[in-house]
This record gives C-alpha cells, structure tokens and sequence, in this order.
C-alpha cells in the first residue's frame, strides 16, 4: 500500500478517535469514565489512536512512490537501504554539465575515486545527503569525485542550486535515459549511489541515504589503497 494513503488512513483514525472521547466526555468534569459505556468506548477510541500511530510508523518504513510523467519513481526509505559489495568494470557513459550543458564522461574521471550519486529535487533524503557530500568534496579535492546526477530539467536543477548550491560534480541526463548495468534502475529509486575506485572499477553500490561518516569510511579506504 503507499505510504501516503496508509499515513492518510491513520489521520482520519485520530480524527474519529478524538471525535469518539469528545463525545464521550463534553458537557461532563473530567475524571474516570461512569459506566461500562463509557470505558467500553474510551478503551476502543484510545485503540484507534494507538492504532493508527502504529500504522503511521509503518508508512514511513515503506517506499514513497512518486508520480512523474509516465514513470513511477520511488524514494528510499529506511525499510529498503541496500549496501551491495561488487566488484565489475564501471562501464562508460556521457552526462551533461547543468550550468553549461556541456558534456563530459565517466571515462574521464578514471584515476579518481568516483562516487555517482543519482539524485533528485523531489526527493527528500537526496537533498539531506547534498551537505555531507559537499563536506567530502571539500575534504578530497584531489582524489576524489562526486558526480551528482539527476534527469529533470537542467533549468529547475540551477534554480535549486541557488537554494542549497552542490559543490560537487552537477550532471545531468535527460529524463528516460536507459543506462548501462550495473547502474541500470538508478532512477527508478532515489538516492542510489555507486562507488567506483581509481581504476574504474565499481566496488559498492548503496540504495538510501548515507551520512557524511558512512561515505569517508567507504571512500577513504579506497583513497589509501591506491596511494
């Protein structure tokens, strides 16, 4: 079930509720309930309160599915991180500038160690990794890349960096674009990030988002295997 209806459905079980001890307790003190009525319904009102807490918790353990176009795109939440050791050629591929539009490539990073991090505007836990991505550009300027890449439109990209500027590698794809396995379905659920080492092999791919702490434990081990 989606997230947002589950989460719909426990607001409207508060709602009735509170509706359900209103009635029970206006136009009275406050105080223990009088009768057997009365404790029977406080006792299911404060279950369905309870209840639909329950059931809200469960929503945001679930996969948000979002709308865009004809594709149905998916945000990774708690319930669904993966955290993939692999170990296979990073295969190559072009990507587009968001300021410039001019295009670049994955080849071109070789002898970095590369983070691709698939991103997007819409999605939550994307814009929460931004600032500790940012913090491990600054910490690795020279042996490390951050590629940051979505599929909106470029012009809705720069209006967002304008907010919360990336001082990683901005990229963009146009929305659709098939990519090449392993990073096949990177779009589809959002953030997805691969890290690849200096020799342009990918060695871990991670769905949801990760801290500044858990990305320098990963990159700078491969920094000093290389050095």
């Amino acid at each position: 079930m989606n997230s947002t209806l589950v989460i719909g459905m426990s607001v409207v079980m508060i709602v009735v509720g509170l509706v359900f001890l209103r009635m029970l307790y206006s136009g009275r003190e406050a105080g223990a309930p009088r009768d057997f009525m009365e404790w029977a319904g406080t006792v299911l009102s404060v279950l369905l309160i309870f209840s639909a807490i329950g059931l809200m918790i469960l929503g945001r353990q679930t996969q948000e599915v979002v709308d865009i176009g004809s594709q149905r795109q998916q945000v990774a939440t708690a319930g669904s991180y993966q955290d993939v050791q692999i170990e296979v050629p990073a295969p190559d591929f072009t990507f587009a500038n968001v300021e410039s539009g001019e295009e670049d490539r994955l080849a071109d990073y070789q002898g970095k160690v590369v983070i691709l991090n698939f991103w997007a505007t819409w999605c939550a836990p994307c814009r929460d990794e931004i600032p500790d991505l940012n913090r491990l550009q600054r910490e690795f300027p020279d042996d490390l890349a951050i590629i940051s890449i979505s599929d909106e439109d470029p012009l809705l990209l720069q209006a967002f960096e304008n907010e919360l500027p990336l001082e990683t590698e901005s990229r963009v794809l146009p929305f659709g674009t098939e990519l090449p396995q392993p990073f096949t379905g990177a779009f589809v659920i959002r953030p997805s990030s691969f890290v690849i080492d200096r020799n342009g092999v990918v060695r871990r791919y991670l769905l949801g988002a990760r801290d500044y702490a858990f990305f320098h434990g990963t990159v700078k081990s491969l920094i000093d295997e290389a050095s």
